[in-house]
């Protein structure tokens, strides 16, 4: 008897250990990925028409985000701005603008985080602080939410369902890369890959002149190939009877 209890010992050992643990493990599993599994990430527009979704993340800032509102004001575009909301703290005036001038507001999370790399909980908890800060200036919650790292897994997508968020990310290749770009690089990597319900992404967050610079040029060259530049929600309204959540 003592014998095959010795020949058998690892086994048991390995039972008794996940005895212990299997309630922790339980937790963290539920905490990570609870409910069912929510609609998945648009990365494109379908439309009628040539239309542009224009998006600005990272912001806002003092420098460069007044900058691209003047831009979009002389141009007659609209964009959606994903903001952070310890951002917003001392900026509200910039949220206030882009609402005047028929801009978007949305979720980047409240302080940048990636959110694949937290439990749900906290997740949850970083959306809706984001939301908070957001409503508390404009008056309305966000719709979209763009993570940060573009960082997705089954557990945010959950928790964006549960801040009654929708998940968005740029269209291939039009997520311009942040702070590294001279002026002359943002305005071709958009323009090589832009079509019909592409969703570019910019920064305008601190360090990103490069971007302001180049903007005036992109929508001039968009425009000039007949694209109509907007944020999200023009973009998907004016295009209700095509549009569709992407599913993957």
């Amino acid at each position: 008897m003592i014998g095959r209890v010795i020949r058998h010992w690892p086994t048991l050992l390995a039972l008794l250990v996940l005895a212990c643990y299997s309630p922790f493990l339980a937790r963290q599993a539920f905490d990570r990925v609870p409910g069912p599994s929510p609609p998945g990430v648009v990365r494109r527009i379908p439309v009628r028409g040539r239309w542009v979704a224009l998006a600005f993340d990272d912001g806002p800032s003092p420098l460069e985000t007044p900058r691209v509102l003047q831009v979009l004001a002389q141009y007659h575009a609209h964009a959606s701005f994903f903001v952070v909301g310890l951002n917003v703290h001392r900026r509200e005036s910039l949220l206030r603008q882009m609402m005047r001038d028929g801009d978007g507001v949305e979720n980047h999370t409240d302080g940048h985080i990636n959110l694949a790399a937290h439990s749900y909980s906290q997740d949850l908890a970083d959306l809706k602080a984001a939301n908070r800060a957001v409503e508390m200036v404009t008056g309305r919650r966000p719709y979209w939410l763009m993570p940060p790292y573009d960082a997705v897994d089954p557990t945010v997508r959950r928790a964006a369902a549960a801040a009654h968020l929708h998940l968005v990310e740029a269209s291939p290749g039009e997520n311009v890369a942040n702070g590294v770009l001279s002026t002359a690089a943002v305005i071709h990597q958009v323009l090589a890959h832009v079509e019909p319900g592409s969703i570019v992404v910019l920064h305008d967050g601190p360090g990103n002149l490069a971007v302001v610079h180049a903007l005036p040029s992109i929508l001039s060259l968009l425009q000039i190939e007949g694209y109509r530049v907007g944020s999200l929600n023009q973009v998907m309204l004016s295009n209700r009877s095509a549009w569709r959540p992407s599913s993957h």
